[in-house]
């Protein structure tokens, strides 16, 4: 599933691609994806401008000209992609079958479209008021984005004071807590932090507890400026994979070196999601 640097990315392509375009039609094959249905979706953007775009957690949020916004969730397997009459032909688009599952399609007045890939079709686009979009449950939930200067190691330790009990590694996928972290940057992080994801938070030690919060963020960071992590699907608007997977230190190298110290990588089950980690460099 798209994580935060994943979905920024794409919000920053969109912002630069499509910001000013006018909606002349939109086509979908899986209509049910299509909220709150495809024909009022249809209706509220048609004829609309994009004004610009933005993310709550791992939502995007692109508003338009007519006080209505699309809200979009990638879910496991979506991703967005522009296509114009200079780009339509390329390798990345024609040959790479991630980008094959064309299930909706918005065309703009100029011929450039915004087509959404999803091979398990649990995607969703979501029209609505403007000024609705902060009322949305899925964003109501969220906790403070994992970027924001207001994600801090005191709301941390604040938030998860009634926590004691719980791995920090199971707390960082909480998206109740923390917006925009999944299993990919939740192994990375802790190891760059030096601590062990199965660590329950009351063991935490007050020289522990600052690296949390700056190492999330440097590898969220990170990742953004390689336009993320291609874990099997996602890719950018462009159709190109992220490279944020070739600077990996645990996640996805069980039973491999570590690159610091060459101690065989482990894994390990935290609820139904995998984590990596590394036994000498995470205490």
């Amino acid at each position: 599933m798209p994580e935060l640097p994943e979905v920024q990315t794409v919000v920053s392509q969109l912002e630069q691609k499509i910001v000013g375009k006018k909606i002349k039609d939109v086509w979908s094959d899986w209509k049910k994806k299509i909220l709150p249905s495809f024909s009022t979706f249809t209706k509220q953007v048609k004829g609309a401008c994009i004004l610009g775009t933005r993310r709550y957690g791992k939502h995007i949020v692109i508003d338009l000209d007519n006080e209505y916004s699309l809200v979009v969730h990638l879910k496991m397997t979506g991703h967005f992609l522009v296509k114009d009459e200079a780009n339509r032909t390329t390798k990345a688009f024609t040959e790479d079958p991630v980008n094959g599952y064309i299930h909706h399609i918005v065309t703009f007045i100029d011929g450039t479209t915004l087509e959404f890939s999803d091979m398990r079709k649990f995607g969703w686009l979501h029209t609505m008021k403007t000024e609705e979009v902060e009322t949305l449950a899925s964003i109501v939930s969220l906790g403070r984005d994992a970027l924001s200067p207001n994600f801090t190691e005191k709301y941390l330790r604040d938030v998860l004071s009634g926590k004691k009990k719980q791995m920090i590694g199971a707390i960082l996928l909480d998206q109740n807590i923390i917006a925009g972290i999944g299993n990919i940057y939740r192994s990375e992080a802790l190891f760059l932090a030096g601590i062990l994801p199965t660590r329950r938070v009351e063991t935490l030690t007050k020289n522990e507890w600052p690296r949390i919060v700056p190492a999330i963020k440097k590898v969220l960071r990170q990742a953004l400026k390689l336009h993320g992590m291609s874990d099997g699907d996602f890719r950018d608007t462009d159709g190109l994979e992220g490279r944020f997977q070739q600077t990996l230190y645990v996640y996805g190298r069980g039973d491999k070196p570590c690159k610091k110290c060459g101690t065989i990588i482990e894994r390990k089950k935290i609820g139904q999601r995998s984590v990596f980690y590394c036994p000498h460099c995470q205490k």
